[in-house]
This record gives structure tokens, C-alpha cells and sequence, in this order.
């Protein structure tokens, strides 16, 4: 059988659309395999970067979270370090101004090697004493953290506001009192 030129070409033009078809269907989801290899192959390179940065930077980091652990105030195993907290919550409050109308400890809870416990109050006072009340416990080191704070004007009084706060104290236990 013999194909004249014209038939040859479409005869050619027809493989040729099968076949970038058949490439098409069967590259589509290689591409995208590809790319996602792409993206995860770059995403692992970043995390490297970071792991590489934060092997280098150990030494300091270690140095630092021992002082940090250092700076901690440390309790024995059968100390009421709940009552200890809230008369020292209440001590910075009345120094500053700041009448606390409900204190709530939670629970006590051990993370690792520390403690924490969180104290949910109610207060009021003005602006003053609450911008005093809350530097006092900032200055009080990386143990005292004030979690949660709301702040409402006071009805009828506008020079009085009243609201909540969350303070976390972390601190260690020992065996023994040292």
C-alpha cells in the first residue's frame, strides 16, 4: 500500500498529536509529583538551615536556660507555695494601689522539672496603680507572667476601671529547703 504526501503528513500529524497526548496524560501527574518533590525538598533544606543554626547556637542556649533555671525561685516538695503566691500577689497590689476583690489559684502543675500555677483575680483601681501593679510583677523576673488581662471602665465611677488578669508563677522543687 502506497500513501501519497498527503496522507504521509497525516498520517504523521496524527502520531504526532497521539503521541504529545499519550506525553501530555502521562506527564501531568509526573509534573506534579515533581513539584511537590520540589517543595518538599526545599521545605527540608529551610529546616536544616534552622536544626544547623540551632546546633551552632547550643552552647549559648544551654548556658542561658541554666541561668534562667538558677533564676527560678525553688520551694521544698511540702512547702503551701499557693499561699506564699497570693500573699505576695496581694502584697505588690496593695503597694501599687490595686484592690484584688477575688483571687482563684488552679491547680498546681509540674511541667518537667518545674512547677507552675496559675492565679485568676479580680480587680479595680485606675490606670496608675495598674500600670504599677503590672511593672512590678514584669520586674519580678521570667517566673511571674500575666496570661490573660481585661480591662472595662467602672459604671458611674470614670476615673476607676475593674476587670481580670491570669498571672502563671513557674518555680522549682527540691527535696529539701536550700
Amino acid at each position: 500500500m502506497k500513501l501519497n504526501p498527503r496522507e504521509r503528513m497525516l498520517t504523521i500529524g496524527a502520531l504526532v498529536v497521539v503521541l504529545a497526548a499519550v506525553s501530555y496524560w502521562v506527564g501531568e501527574s509526573r509534573y506534579a509529583e515533581w513539584r511537590e518533590t520540589a517543595r518538599m525538598e526545599e521545605a527540608l533544606r529551610q529546616r536544616r538551615v534552622i536544626a544547623e543554626r540551632l546546633l551552632d547556637q547550643r552552647d549559648d542556649l544551654d548556658r542561658r536556660m541554666e541561668a534562667l533555671r538558677e533564676g527560678l525561685p525553688r520551694h521544698s516538695m511540702e512547702a503551701d507555695v499557693t499561699s506564699q503566691l497570693l500573699r505576695s500577689l496581694q502584697r505588690t497590689a496593695d503597694d501599687h494601689g490595686l484592690q484584688l476583690l477575688r483571687r482563684e489559684p488552679e491547680e498546681e502543675r509540674r511541667i518537667g522539672e518545674l512547677y507552675e500555677l496559675a492565679i485568676t483575680c479580680t480587680w479595680e483601681g485606675t490606670l496608675d496603680a495598674l500600670v504599677h501593679f503590672l511593672y512590678a510583677l514584669h520586674t519580678q523576673g521570667a517566673n511571674v507572667d500575666v496570661r490573660h488581662l481585661t480591662i472595662a471602665p467602672h459604671p458611674g465611677q470614670p476615673a476607676q476601671l475593674r476587670g481580670s488578669f491570669t498571672v502563671d508563677y513557674a518555680y522549682s522543687r527540691v527535696a529539701r529547703d536550700s
